[in-house]
């Protein structure tokens, strides 16, 4: 994937794209980027490459045995998930935040989505425990019920509003090396595999 250092440290509203592909927002940039390998590629305004710094970490193993065996899943308040986990960066990489343990949670996908699309924050309070709060700032529990998702802050309808403008039509996913249809049933096989 093609990203920007620039649209990974500006505002929510700015796109960053796929290599020769559509366009993503930054937060699912920053996503995508949470648990992953990533060569920075500084260009100048006219897409020129200035420079390439080195490979940022992903989470090493032994790391991650160790994130798995301190969780135990799942860290958002009240969920349970303990498979399709992500390591989670509390201070994301590219504002800084280091790969350490100190600096890790493990988050379900749909928690993890939460935080970097939906508004949600994951952070260390004074006393390093760590705290999520919803899209308004109120601190959710660690136990009991979740308080329900008022239907104004809908997370479907909350990214329609806010990822209208991407221009999603019937070429996106049109191959560029040979102007092809997409083979969807190889796309949707590949997903089982």
């Amino acid at each position: 994937m093609h990203v920007s250092a620039e649209t990974l440290t500006n505002n929510e509203g700015d796109l960053s794209h796929l290599e020769e592909g559509p366009h993503v927002s930054a937060e699912t940039s920053r996503r995508l980027c949470c648990d992953a390998g990533v060569s920075v590629l500084s260009e100048d305004e006219h897409g020129n490459a200035l420079n390439i710094g080195r490979k940022t970490r992903i989470i090493p193993p032994a790391m991650r045995r160790a994130l798995k065996a301190r969780d135990q899943g799942c860290r958002f308040p009240a969920c349970t998930h303990k498979h399709y986990i992500d390591g989670h960066h509390i201070e994301h990489w590219s504002r800084g935040g280091e790969t350490s343990l100190a600096n890790l949670v493990q988050l379900c996908r749909r928690h993890h989505r939460l935080v970097h699309e939906g508004d949600f924050d994951c952070r260390k309070n004074a006393q390093g425990q760590i705290e999520f709060r919803n899209p308004e700032g109120r601190l959710i529990p660690r136990t009991g019920e979740l308080p329900p998702i008022p239907p104004s802050l809908d997370l479907t309808e909350r990214m329609r509003n806010r990822y209208e403008d991407l221009f999603i039509d019937a070429n996106t996913c049109v191959t560029h090396y040979d102007g092809s249809p997409m083979d969807w049933n190889l796309a949707v096989g590949a997903l089982f595999q």
